[in-house]
């Protein structure tokens, strides 16, 4: 038996909330199913992309589907499969800024969103970036392919990417008053790529910090 991932097990308040008891439990074992089918189907993917698809990409293409199936319409099926993220992105967002309040820590940030974003963003996770720079004041990377877009659109759910990519608006979007998010272009909005970009916008300057710590290209 397929164990349920944590993802529909957290969601089941909300559903019971929104479509009452009866109902709710018709759209979770539809769910459960077309979860263990995904999992069956993809049970050979490369070990690198168990977490985001198991946890996040295959439950929420389950859930979407569950929901149209019982009459849900698609804009608010997209948008109550992905509210559970936009949620989590604001307690995050919300523990960063607090986080930072730290005298001087965020000069250390775009370094470490850069790392640790490339870190986990890897081809053998299905995500692809090309054009990544990072200097003492900031970073930027363009990511032209990724698994959230390459599994919702296969499995007939592309609506789904935009509440993806939306989430690391609201949790980088407003970190600190002297951190520039810029990213400006998103696969689930419809661009070719998304754009990530963050710097620091006060004066803050060294001998050395317009020279690039790494310029890696594709």
């Amino acid at each position: 038996m397929t164990k349920q991932p944590k993802y529909l097990r957290n969601m089941v308040p909300q559903i019971k909330e929104k479509y009452g008891e009866e109902k709710a439990r018709e759209i979770l074992t539809n769910a459960e199913r077309r979860y263990a089918a995904l999992l069956e189907e993809n049970k050979d993917e490369p070990r690198a992309y168990s977490w985001q698809k198991r946890e996040r990409i295959y439950p929420s293409i389950a859930l979407f589907h569950a929901l149209v199936d019982a009459g849900t319409e698609r804009e608010e099926a997209a948008a109550f499969v992905t509210g559970y993220y936009r949620r989590l992105a604001e307690r995050a967002a919300s523990v960063i800024r607090t986080v930072l309040k730290i005298p001087g820590l965020y000069r250390l940030v775009p370094k470490l969103f850069f790392d640790t974003a490339l870190k986990h963003c890897v081809p053998e996770a299905g995500f692809l970036t090309e054009n990544r720079f990072l200097s003492k004041t900031g970073m930027r990377f363009d990511m032209v392919r990724c698994p959230y877009q390459d599994s919702c659109v296969r499995y007939g759910c592309p609506e789904l990417v935009k509440g993806f990519c939306d989430t690391d608006d609201i949790c980088y979007g407003n970190m600190h008053s002297r951190l520039f998010w810029g990213r400006t272009k998103t696969i689930g909005h419809g661009d070719a790529l998304c754009d990530f970009k963050l710097r620091i916008t006060e004066g803050y300057r060294s001998r050395r910090s317009a020279e690039p710590l790494h310029k890696t290209g594709k």
